[in-house]
């Protein structure tokens, strides 16, 4: 082979890559379930954080009774894991708990 066919060869290999990366990328963004399920981890990660945050930072009857709700909420949520929409209920009063508990420490 001459040089200028190794270099068209390297040049097409190379052309081959980046095509490969670029369908790659495309196919990543229309993958909507994998980039819900992203969000979704995202999402979950920030509201976690935020509530160990408000859990940690309140005031003393606070925490308190931030600890007496998670043992109440304790066998309520582990029926809830086997119903999906309890899940969604106690995961919507959760955070409106944790809302109510904000404003009341903010006073």
């Amino acid at each position: 082979m001459t040089d200028d066919a190794e270099a068209l060869k390297a040049d097409i290999e190379q052309a081959r890559a980046e095509l490969a990366g670029t369908a790659d990328a495309l196919a990543a963004k229309l993958d909507v379930k994998r980039q819900a399920n992203r969000k979704l981890y995202e999402t979950n990660a920030r509201v976690v954080s935020a509530y160990e945050h408000a859990k940690t930072t309140s005031p003393e009857p606070v925490q308190r009774a931030w600890v007496a709700a998670e043992g109440a909420a304790r066998p309520v949520v582990s029926k809830a894991a086997e119903d999906k929409k309890r899940t969604a209920l106690i995961v919507a009063g959760v955070i409106t708990a944790v809302l109510v508990v904000k404003r009341i420490a903010s006073r």
